[in-house]
């Protein structure tokens, strides 16, 4: 945000906008979706908490703290998110079984969007300054 306030460029806001908001429901969408598989599957008891579930729910909180990050550092959150985005995203071609480039593209692909806005963001922001 400190970036948004140094400039006065309409696209510019609306990158960071746009990024915010994709970024935040992403974000939202795949923590929930953890907490919701946490809750009734391993409290649940219906299965055990498996390494593949730890690295995916690993992957999926330093991604969504990146965007928490970049809602303040454009530059340093959207590095976060982009390389989170690709880790997830070979994550799923890894672990899936079939259709893998979808699965690629389901949970890296939204990431890496915010990702490349956030950064976006951050060097018009930066152009400007100068």
């Amino acid at each position: 945000m400190a970036s948004m306030q140094r400039t006065t460029d309409t696209t510019t806001k609306w990158m960071c906008w746009l990024a915010r908001g994709i970024g935040s429901l992403v974000g939202a969408f795949w923590l929930l979706s953890l907490i919701a598989s946490l809750i009734v599957e391993v409290i649940g008891g219906r299965t055990p908490w498996s390494l593949e579930g730890a690295i995916l729910a690993g992957l999926v909180i330093i991604t969504a703290l990146g965007v928490l990050i970049a809602w303040r550092r454009e530059g340093i959150g959207g590095t976060i998110v982009a390389i989170g985005a690709i880790a997830l995203g070979t994550f799923a071609y890894i672990t899936a079984r079939f259709n893998k480039v979808w699965a690629m593209l389901i949970t890296g692909g939204p990431f890496l969007v915010a990702g490349t806005l956030f950064l976006a963001c951050w060097r018009r922001s930066e152009v400007r300054q100068t």
